[in-house]
């Protein structure tokens, strides 16, 4: 359940503790519950509370999944959607532990490894220097090159978590400065 609505099947099937069939009631998408012109299922995905006409974003948390090599986003500490993700590969792991979204740039150059990451999240605090690794799309080397989709579900990269093209874009726009983010 979701601000007191059940969400769609489909977004369902990929919970990791999907609800029952049976409690799941496809909700009216122009459904308006507070009368501010915007659906609900919009404010819900925005991170805002459809029964409240406040500008106030309900807290978003991101978490890595290493072992399954998943990204989970929740929205008031409620599943919102999962994507597969490429962390860090032996000897160049990804840090555990839990940290924030401290940066965010559409499209990051790093001098370290010569590449262009869109979409980066740099990650911050609990002893990580801030920016030193982040959440961003498959990257591109200067010559156009974009490492595949293949790679995602499988630990390649220098640290960073990587993910897909639409999924990328997704949590960029969505999770905001400080946004908490857990590495497990």
């Amino acid at each position: 359940m979701f601000f007191g609505y059940q969400v769609q099947a489909a977004t369902l099937a990929t919970a990791p503790n999907p609800i029952s069939s049976s409690e799941v009631t496809i909700i009216d998408p122009t459904l308006d519950s507070d009368g501010d012109g915007y659906p609900d299922v919009v404010e819900i995905d925005w991170g805002y509370d459809p029964f409240s006409t406040s500008t106030k974003r309900l807290t978003q948390k991101i978490e890595i999944n290493l072992s399954e090599q998943k990204l989970i986003y929740y929205v008031d500490n409620k599943f919102r959607h999962e994507f597969s993700v490429s962390t860090g590969r032996p000897g160049m792991a990804t840090p555990l532990g839990t940290f924030q979204v401290v940066n965010k740039a559409k499209k990051a150059w790093s001098a370290a490894y010569g590449l262009w990451m869109p979409f980066w999240m740099g990650l911050g605090g609990n002893g990580l220097r801030n920016g030193s690794i982040g959440i961003h799309e498959l990257p591109v080397w200067p010559n156009g090159y974009r490492e595949g989709e293949d790679h995602l579900g499988h630990p390649v990269s220098h640290g960073c978590i990587r993910l897909g093209l639409d999924s990328a874009r997704y949590v960029y726009e969505h999770a905001p400065v400080g946004t908490e983010v857990v590495v497990k």
